[in-house]
């Protein structure tokens, strides 16, 4: 069998597959280029890290792909959504520590007026500003899945009072005191109620837009709503008219419709907005994280066992 290892790992790093590999007696190929891995396409089994729809199309032996990335959304291109024999993979859950945290650096800054007091400080300004208490609030979490799961766990310091709503699960984890399926009629529950609302979904065709102009008006005019999974989960030309008119106290983006931001995007110009660059799954453990997941993974598959986090390709997560 060949594998074929798109990404870029360090060379201490691509050795030890080797190793792992050698000893079943299989070959491991490193590409750096997308014309590296086209020339080795047609032999390989197995793709770990970067797969492009060229190499794709171009391996019909392909059974099993790990993806470097969490997020289905950008890599469901027809050829591989539409292809049975071939399992895909994701990093589901490896960034979300991450992520929460980031989703709660961003609910505290707004909260506790962080911002303007960075502001005030390089004009050498000494002045009060608002500041929100956030204990004791009702957090909204929309999806349990990895991120969500992080979430809660890192509110549980502030006393607050969670309600959720998942496609798949049922049961209520740890620290949620309400679950409910994810019909709109339950999102727009959760909405009117939370004082902070959190996306913590996957972009599908059904969540696409999820949150968009009828559902902001629906939320608290105090609330906060936070977004550090996938871009276009939040309709944004909504987003920004609820946000120049007032009709909910801030929002932060980590993710956006379109990345790079394009500069004529009217985001960059919304009050009482943060954004950051998809810096949210960002950590100084994050390489490692990838090589021993991706490792453990390829031993389960050489073993013979189904790799963890195959997703269903039809329904994109």
């Amino acid at each position: 069998m060949k594998i074929l290892i798109h990404y870029p790992f360090a060379p201490e790093d691509v050795a030890e597959f080797r190793r792992i590999a050698a000893a079943d007696g299989h070959e491991v190929i490193h590409a750096s280029s997308e014309e590296e891995a086209l020339a080795v396409a047609s032999e390989i089994e197995v793709i770990l890290g970067h797969f492009l729809p060229s190499v794709c199309a171009a391996a019909p032996n392909l059974r099993w792909i790990q993806s470097f990335s969490a997020g289905m959304d950008k890599f469901l291109f027809p050829a591989m959504a539409e292809r049975d024999g071939v399992m895909l993979s994701n990093m589901a859950g490896m960034y979300a520590p991450q992520g929460a945290e980031h989703a709660w650096a961003f609910l505290l800054c707004m909260a506790r007026g962080l911002i303007p007091a960075w502001e005030q400080k390089k004009e050498h300004q000494w002045k009060a500003g608002s500041v929100v208490e956030i204990t004791g609030m009702t957090l909204g979490i929309i999806g349990m899945g990895g991120f969500g799961l992080e979430m809660v766990k890192r509110a549980a310091g502030y006393d607050m009072t969670i309600i959720a709503v998942d496609a798949i699960r049922t049961e209520a984890p740890a620290g949620v005191h309400e679950l409910k399926p994810s019909t709109r009629e339950n999102i727009h529950s959760l909405l009117r109620r939370s004082d902070v609302v959190m996306m913590a979904c996957p972009r599908t065709p059904e969540t696409y837009h999820l949150i968009s102009t009828e559902e902001l008006a629906l939320m608290k005019p105090t609330a906060y709503l936070i977004n550090v999974t996938r871009g276009g989960i939040i309709d944004e030309d909504a987003l920004v008219a609820a946000l120049n008119g007032g009709q909910i106290a801030g929002a932060a983006l980590d993710v956006t419709e379109k990345e790079p931001l394009p500069a004529e995007s009217s985001l960059w110009d919304a009050p009482n907005l943060l954004l950051t660059p998809h810096r949210a799954g960002a950590s100084q453990h994050r390489p490692q994280v990838i090589v021993r997941f991706f490792q453990e993974q390829l031993q389960r598959y050489l073993a013979g066992e189904r790799p963890r986090n195959v997703i269903d390709k039809r329904r994109g997560y």
